[in-house]
């Protein structure tokens, strides 16, 4: 019977190995890149919107990201306006 020599057999499973290892590290860094770009405020909204939120915020340091609350009415709108 034919034998399959033992160097083609761990070629092939260091093959399968390591591109198994780069999807999943693919698959982690596009995890990341996600929860990067949605956990900033306002991440669904337009460039132009979240431009002028950029801008709301950097005046405004009342507005807690964990909860969503504020006290300015101008973000408190553009929250109310802009909502997913």
């Amino acid at each position: 019977m034919f034998e399959i020599p033992w160097l083609v057999v761990v070629v092939a499973a260091l093959l399968v190995a390591t591109l198994f290892a780069a999807v999943l590290r693919a698959e982690r860094a596009g995890q990341r890149r996600w929860r990067q770009q949605t956990s900033r405020p306002g991440w669904w909204a337009p460039a132009e919107e979240q431009e002028r939120l950029q801008r709301i915020l950097a005046r405004n340091p009342s507005y807690d990201e964990r909860t969503g609350l504020t006290s300015d009415p101008e973000l408190a709108r553009w929250l109310h306006d802009n909502r997913p």
